[in-house]
């Protein structure tokens, strides 16, 4: 049996619930995924086992081997040694991972920084500014490949950056950032839990903004809008169990509302490096006291 095509037939048949895959997984402890006793214990339905059973493996298999060509690799839920541990303790965490570049990353200590698409010219140079800060203090700058302030972020932490997409691993939204992917992909690394073939959709992104703040010890709202995505991913953090630091700025900037009323809400006050540094040696041992955590009940 080929397993990397197996793992690629299970993801087609579970399409964008890749949580779903990893109960499947679990469950299957290294066993065939058709076992009458893993589809029980994972309740899989019968309709998820069928479309697993006929999904087209020659396609699959002509796919994996493009990604292959192109240095796509996989990682599942049941892989201790590269699976995040922070991830896993999600009440949702992806089964399998798509992942392009410098795979080491994915196990290093994490801050996500995110906000507006349509940043202003002073919060592009808060997001570049931070995110060069903390890659040089040793920290991992993860975003989701956004236009504003996730590109802003990925630019100032080339080497340091992990860039979340809400597709599979075949195409590149948004387009405007396919140059800034690639360069990910040779010095960072780019990630994904959807299979190959299926198009960024709106209902993904929240979904990736899950995975952006499950890898990521604390999450820097830079800007934001009212209702916006990244206050989506601010309310996972906090769900999560993660810090939230958010920007300060001016009343009359309508895209320092979002970041205002999550200070309202207790988020954390990130105005200057000091702010940051206090929080590194906490941040540090949360993600050892996770990864001790996770390791001591395999």
């Amino acid at each position: 049996m080929d397993d990397a095509l197996e793992l690629l037939a299970a993801s087609h048949a579970c399409g964008g619930h890749s949580d779903v895959l990893g109960r499947w997984l679990l469950a299957a402890k290294g066993r065939p995924l058709d076992t009458p006793d893993v589809i029980a214990a994972a309740d899989i339905p019968a309709s998820l086992l069928k479309r697993y059973l006929e999904a087209p493996r020659t396609t699959l298999a002509r796919q994996w081997q493009a990604l292959r060509d192109q240095g796509w690799h996989l990682v599942t839920i049941t892989d201790t040694n590269t699976y995040p541990p922070l991830l896993k303790q999600l009440a949702d965490p992806p089964g399998m991972l798509f992942l392009r570049g410098n795979t080491a990353l994915l196990g290093s200590p994490q801050i996500a920084i995110v906000g507006a698409r349509g940043a202003s010219g002073e919060g592009l140079a808060n997001a570049r500014r931070f995110a060069r800060l903390l890659a040089n203090k040793g920290f991992v700058i993860t975003s989701g490949l956004a236009l504003g302030v996730d590109g802003a972020a990925h630019q100032a932490a080339l080497d340091n950056t992990i860039a979340v997409l809400g597709h599979g691993p075949h195409t590149l939204y948004p387009a405007r950032h396919r140059q800034l992917a690639e360069r990910i992909a040779e010095q960072g690394l780019l990630v994904t839990e959807y299979p190959p073939g299926l198009p960024p959709r709106r209902e993904h992104f929240p979904a990736r903004n899950r995975i952006i703040s499950g890898l990521s010890l604390a999450v820097i709202v830079v800007e934001a809008a009212a209702n916006s995505g990244s206050l989506i991913t601010a309310r996972l953090a906090a769900n999560q169990g993660r810090d939230i630091f958010a920007i300060p700025g001016s009343i009359h900037n309508p895209l320092s509302r979002g970041c205002h009323q999550l200070l309202r809400d207790g988020a954390l006050w990130l105005e200057s490096v000091d702010d940051l540094l206090e929080h590194f040696e906490l941040l540090t041992d949360t993600a050892q006291a996770a990864e001790d955590s996770v390791c001591g009940t395999e």
